[in-house]
């Protein structure tokens, strides 16, 4: 009890002492491929660091004003419909900003004076009130995803369909609030529910309650029930210098595609980041409360999934215009279900930390890097290292245990030939095995059975090549290929892949490599075409081809999967697993 009140003192201390920017832009939404184009063809940060992500909408709308003076944005119609985009979706302190068809006097053009005329005022917003010191604006969530699906030579369909709502805005430009909620039900492709039934929980989310869908008539297919929620509070004293976010959501740590820091993969966890920027410096602390491993068990009786803890602290530096590096350190801990004070000092080294305690926890360190050159190129990658004794290193080789560290490096290629609008990322990853993994679930990498960096944990290579079209001001044409070659476990090994599962049971000290186990090769090639016919309403056709075919134990599953969709104020995250 003294414990639990000594950490909540700490926040509220937090809390009165520092501020927060501005509510953020949802994570894989529009706005951050924009403002990622936007950043490698001025070939300057102006002062932002990207690395920590979702984007603050400040931030995004300081940079987009301040290329006004360069006619940036006059290029073309598609530059103008991103202009038109970042500006209407980002106007929480723009009150200029207004429709010019607004949508339910387009409907019912005679019923001006009627109450739809307080519908979409602004483009981006169902419903919105500005007065002085407060803004608030109201949005729906929608988005129905059907699909047909071939797995193995079996047919069915596949659907996602969720709704929420979210509400976002500021009180006198101090305190920023975001809170939204999203009711989802879903009968997911065959391999999404294999990760499901290996994880007890919905990627990206968490648990959930299974039922007997009726989508795929004459077929069983198993349907699953899940809710989502996000929510966060901000406070502002010390204005673009000190801020501080309390809330429910995720983080994103990296330049890439992936991230081998910190990922959107997991579910949502409770947490309290500290920003301060000063200089050419942003220093972000973010505290977290995660959850332990869990089994069926706490389904069948409804148990309380135990806790755990992480703290984080990442420093980006700009050292020239174009030029960013960073280095991160992250710890996560178990004490019964307790914070450990020591972890809550900001600017510590958290190595020294877990020697002063005894050294019962799971630190890791990394260093990342972004290089931004000739206005079309961006090379970017991280660098992370878990546990290493340089003497067993030393002694034992390479192939030892315990060299665990991972790495990314990747190039992004903005108006390919001279194409405006034609984008190509390429990326590699890589990670050796047990990293992210413990002795226990205590200090695992992990949240709520759930990696918290990249989605196939460890123990593998993998190479990702990304094409983006924008032929249309509203219209984008995605390509993907991804391929992996990664170790599975058979029936009662441990090679290194699942950082659910402790490294004591691990199978050997000397003679690891990447692969090692049930070697897997994994091919995924996605075609994407959307169109957005309202401010973030998207029609979307998707067609998936996945092959994983194992060395041994002839596994050779493939999927096929063309789909229709429709969102509404929702981004879609891949599932490229």
């Amino acid at each position: 009890m003294k414990k639990s009140l000594s950490v909540l003192v700490c926040i509220c201390s937090y809390l009165s002492l520092l501020g927060q920017r501005s509510t953020s832009a949802p994570l894989n939404d529009q706005n951050h491929y924009l403002y990622d184009r936007l950043e490698i063809k001025t070939g300057h940060f102006g002062g932002i660091h990207s690395v920590f992500k979702p984007l603050m909408r400040r931030d995004i709308r300081y940079y987009q004003d301040s290329l006004v003076r360069e006619d940036y944005w006059l290029g073309n119609k598609r530059r103008q419909t991103d202009y038109e985009y970042l500006r209407n979706d980002n106007n929480d302190e723009d009150s200029t900003v207004n429709s010019r068809k607004p949508f339910m006097k387009f409907l019912y053009p005679k019923r001006n004076k009627s109450f739809l005329r307080h519908f979409y005022r602004t483009p981006a917003h169902l419903l919105e009130a500005r007065v002085k010191n407060f803004y608030v604006c109201i949005d729906p969530i929608i988005h129905f995803k059907g699909a047909y699906e071939r797995f193995n030579g079996e047919n069915k369909l596949v659907f996602i369909n969720r709704r929420g709502a979210s509400v976002r805005g500021n009180i006198g430009e101090r305190v920023y609030f975001y809170t939204d909620i999203i009711e989802s039900q879903a009968a997911f492709p065959q391999y999404v529910q294999n990760r499901i039934n290996r994880d007890f929980a919905v990627p990206g989310a968490g648990r959930f309650k299974q039922y007997d869908s009726n989508f795929s008539p004459g077929i069983d297919t198993i349907g699953v029930d899940y809710i989502l929620s996000t929510g966060y509070i901000g406070i502002e004293l010390m204005k673009d210098h000190i801020g501080v976010q309390f809330g429910h959501g995720k983080n994103f740590i990296g330049d890439g595609y992936r991230s081998l820091f910190l990922s959107d993969y997991s579910n949502n966890y409770f947490y309290l980041k500290i920003n301060t920027r000063i200089w050419k410096i942003h220093y972000q602390n973010i505290f977290a409360e995660l959850t332990q491993n869990y089994g069926q068990t706490h389904y069948a009786f409804d148990l309380a999934l135990p806790k755990k803890y992480m703290a984080a602290h990442h420093l980006s530096i700009n050292v020239l215009k174009n030029l960013n590096i960073g280095f991160f350190e992250a710890v996560i801990f178990s004490r019964g279900g307790q914070m450990d004070l020591q972890y809550l000092n900001p600017i510590i080294f958290y190595r020294t930390v877990e020697q002063a305690v005894g050294s019962p926890d799971n630190v890791v360190l990394g260093l990342n890097w972004k290089w931004n050159f000739l206005k079309r190129f961006s090379f970017y990658g991280q660098f992370i290292l878990d546990e290493l004794s340089v003497g067993d290193l030393i002694d034992l080789g390479v192939s030892w245990w315990g060299n665990k560290f991972a790495l990314q490096t990747g190039l992004k290629y903005i108006d390919v030939f001279s194409v405006d609008h034609l984008d190509l990322q390429v990326e590699f990853n890589m990670a050796r095995p047990y990293i992210y993994s413990f002795r226990d679930s205590s200090a695992n990498f992990t949240h709520y059975n759930q990696p918290l960096a990249h989605p196939l944990g460890s123990n593998f290579f993998e190479w990702i090549g990304i094409l983006n079209y924008q032929p249309l001001p509203r219209m984008n044409i995605r390509a993907q290929v991804n391929y992996a070659i990664y170790g599975q476990d058979s029936l009662g090994s441990n090679w290194g892949t699942n950082p659910n599962i402790g490294y004591n049971s691990r199978m050997q000290e000397v003679g690891n490599y990447i692969g090692q186990g049930v070697q897997t090769n994994l091919l995924i090639l996605q075609l994407k075409w959307s169109y957005q016919f309202r401010h973030n309403m998207f029609a979307d056709l998707q067609f998936m081809y996945r092959k994983e075919d194992a060395v041994v134990d002839n596994l050779d599953n493939q999927t096929i999967m063309i789909g229709l969709g429709l969102r509404w104020n929702i981004s879609e995250k891949n599932q490229d697993w």
